[in-house]
């Protein structure tokens, strides 16, 4: 499973190699690298870790980036209507893993449409019982994502909101953990808010 997630991280990077290289016209037309912190997430978490993004705009603003996601999941917001991924309270989570994104520009104000392949790890801990779940999956997905850059007339600072949405390989099955149920993530999502600066 590792190696086909490596084969097609390759491909992804040698078609976005290529794409750049195609439109290169003079010097001043390379990639820009980027970085950002995520924000969405850790706020709804209390602010418990840190995930990011890297990446590479090339001269035909399409973008590569990969993230790294370390959350670590309150009780109140897997059990939150927004998140929905526990039925119940007395569940507290953490996940982790990265995802690499290839976006393509689909409207010329910002917003990008970007499939990716990722690995993650979901882990769930019961509060008050000796209960545990963990998972590993390798995942296919697509995000769509807006940008804007140049915020407060500083050059290159971003945010990006991210909406990605992915299929685990191996997903969870629905689970019971006490009076709680963790709920199967067969289709998984989250809402990113990333704020960085474009070198």
């Amino acid at each position: 499973m590792l190696r086909t997630l490596s084969f097609i991280v390759m491909l992804l990077l040698q078609a976005s190699f290529g794409l750049a290289q195609d439109s290169i016209h003079s010097d001043f037309l390379k990639p820009r690298p980027f970085v950002a912190l995520e924000v969405g997430e850790a706020l709804f978490n209390s602010m418990q870790s840190i995930s990011g993004e890297v990446g590479l705009r090339f001269p035909n603003r399409h973008q590569l980036r990969l993230t790294h996601m370390n959350v670590w999941l309150t009780e109140g917001h897997l059990s939150s209507g927004f998140a929905g991924a526990v039925k119940g309270e007395g569940v507290e989570g953490r996940f982790l893993g990265f995802e690499v994104f290839y976006d393509f520009l689909i409207w010329k104000k910002g917003l990008y449409l970007g499939p990716s392949v990722g690995y993650y790890r979901n882990s769930y801990t019961h509060t008050k019982l000796d209960s545990e779940l963990s998972n590993r999956s390798a995942t296919i997905g697509a995000a769509i994502s807006f940008q804007e850059i140049d915020l407060f007339r500083v050059k290159g600072l971003y945010y990006r909101v991210s909406i990605p949405f992915r299929t685990p390989l191996n997903p969870i099955e629905e689970t019971p953990m006490g009076n709680a149920i963790v709920s199967d993530n067969r289709l998984d999502n989250n809402i990113w808010l990333f704020i960085g600066y474009e070198f």
